[in-house]
């Protein structure tokens, strides 16, 4: 009863102008710098626009984020709107013209680095060094590239072991169960490791669990910074985050297998030819004196982070399609089939893989990474063409799910057609016009422009090495036959079903 008495009195007694005026003052100003006007306020809002219910609609993007970048699409077809994530808002242009012009602005404009430094955090994750010099993604870029050819033989002859780790074969002809987006994963990590860091720290558990870890933790550091002043991410990152003991764990992994490299190379006298043809010797050759083991270590893992999630995502979709569409792999088999027969497991041979090509990129035209691409940051103030202005500092992509299932881009898009893509080929007469890793305003899983994905080349190869081989060898079916497991949306991101199985056996025909 004291309590309330003084809490009464306290209410009840007039507040004096000295302690009235600034608490007026106060308010107001807070008022002001909730509501007062900003520069995006002219570009329309998907889900709440106030200053405080805009968080409201970045918990409902995280669950609705494909339907509000459609809705977005369908409303302002040819312009702008703009959606909240827990961070920023996010600018989205959609029409070929807004997203040609988007694409093609120069990088000291419109940049995509420093867009992903900007929202994945990579300045903590990687360091500054990495970040600042990405020679991992020049590498990328022209020596990946150039040899895949002469990297295709080993990637299979991984292939073949992490299929039999994983899914082993027998006799029998009842089926067994696999978790299927667990399994590729691991094989994925496997082939992918290969030509990252060799034989045989590829096979290594411990190496292969720590880079699909990282991948996750990565994505949770993202997710808990957006929740924080960003002078304070280095502090909370080491404390709160598995990041600097992954990166220890990865320094320990490497660290003898790049002795081991040293000194083949000083007992060859320098000749490189005598070290694996491989990611890390690439590093070895072209990294900068001052590097360390641990900047070695944080390159390493960005490669795979890169890979790793589209190979096995793709994978996995692409399990579950062929599983759910029995139909599809009689055909597609029959291809793997003949053009091994003929040139062996090449790149050549998965060169001739035409209508293996067009189910991979109907598979990414409905399961693309994100449902937006050619993300972008501002860095320096912009008016797009039309007159709209973009302030430095913005966030802003196109849309991308929207387009692939526009039935003004592509007739029957809600339809799964292995063909589709096969018959543009025929038609035109032009195949390599309409493969997977030909990037476009109308395709873009892997982005378009001189910013394209640099490893989509490389991920197509694996991905057909890793189905044909399947095919060959196995039988697959759903545990619920032709049901397709329900894919998972996570703000703008796509992901298979995380659970559910795939019943594979011995090939029976």
């Amino acid at each position: 009863m004291s309590t309330l008495y003084a809490l009464r009195s306290i209410f009840s007694e007039p507040i004096s102008p000295v302690v009235l005026f600034p608490l007026v003052a106060a308010g107001a100003a807070l008022i002001w710098a909730l509501w007062k006007p900003r520069p995006l306020d002219s570009i329309p809002t998907i889900g709440p626009s106030g200053p405080l219910s805009s968080y409201i609609g970045a918990f409902q993007f995280m669950f609705r984020g494909r339907q509000m970048i459609q809705e977005g699409y369908e409303r302002y077809y040819g312009g702008y709107f703009k959606v909240p994530i827990l961070d920023r808002w996010m600018v989205v242009v959609s029409g070929k013209k807004l997203s040609d012009e988007l694409r093609s602005a120069p990088e000291d404009t419109f940049s995509l680095d420093q867009a992903l430094v900007d929202m994945l955090h990579l300045d903590f994750v990687f360091g500054k060094k990495v970040y600042l010099n990405p020679l991992h993604v020049t590498l990328m870029k022209t020596k990946m590239t150039k040899t895949i050819a002469a990297l295709t033989p080993d990637m299979y002859d991984e292939c073949i072991q992490a299929f039999e780790q994983h899914m082993p074969l027998d006799d029998s002809k009842e089926w067994k169960a696999v978790p299927a987006l667990a399994v590729g994963r691991q094989i994925s990590t496997i082939v992918n490791n290969r030509i990252v860091v060799g034989y045989p720290l590829c096979r290594d558990p411990e190496y292969i669990n720590l880079n699909l870890r990282f991948i996750v933790d990565m994505f949770q550091c993202r997710m808990l910074f957006c929740l924080i002043p960003r002078f304070m991410e280095p502090l909370v990152g080491r404390i709160a985050t598995n990041i600097p003991s992954q990166i220890r764990l990865g320094m320990r992994l490497l660290k003898p297998v790049l002795d081991r490299r040293v000194k083949q190379l000083e007992e060859s006298d320098g000749d490189w030819s005598a070290l694996p043809n491989d990611m890390l010797s690439w590093l070895i050759a072209t990294v900068p004196k001052d590097e360390t083991l641990d900047t070695i270590t944080r390159r390493l893992l960005g490669v795979n982070v890169a890979a790793i999630h589209t190979i096995s995502h793709t994978f996995t979709h692409s399990l579950f399609y062929l599983a759910a569409n029995q139909d599809f792999i009689p055909p597609i088999r029959a291809e793997v089939e003949k053009a091994v027969a003929e040139d062996g497991w090449t790149k050549s041979a998965m060169g001739k893989l035409y209508l293996l090509d067009s189910f991979l990129k109907e598979v990414l035209r409905f399961n693309g990474a994100q449902a937006w691409s050619l993300n972008r940051i501002a860095l320096k103030d912009y008016t797009f063409s039309d007159g709209t202005f973009i302030p430095k500092g913005t966030s802003v992509a196109a849309c991308a799910t929207p387009v692939h299932m526009d039935p003004s881009v592509y007739p029957e898009p809600e339809k799964f057609d292995p063909y589709r893509f096969y018959r543009l080929m025929e038609r035109d007469g032009e195949a390599n016009q309409h493969l997977v890793v030909k990037t476009s305003l109308e395709y873009l899983p892997f982005g378009h422009g001189s910013h394209a994905c640099p490893g989509r080349f490389f991920a197509a190869n694996q991905l057909k090495l890793m189905i044909g081989h399947l095919l060959l060898n196995y039988d697959i079916e759903l545990e619920q036959p032709g049901a397709l497991p329900e894919r998972v949306w996570f703000e703008a991101a796509v992901l298979p079903h995380q659970t559910a199985k795939i019943l594979y056996r011995k090939r029976q025909t």
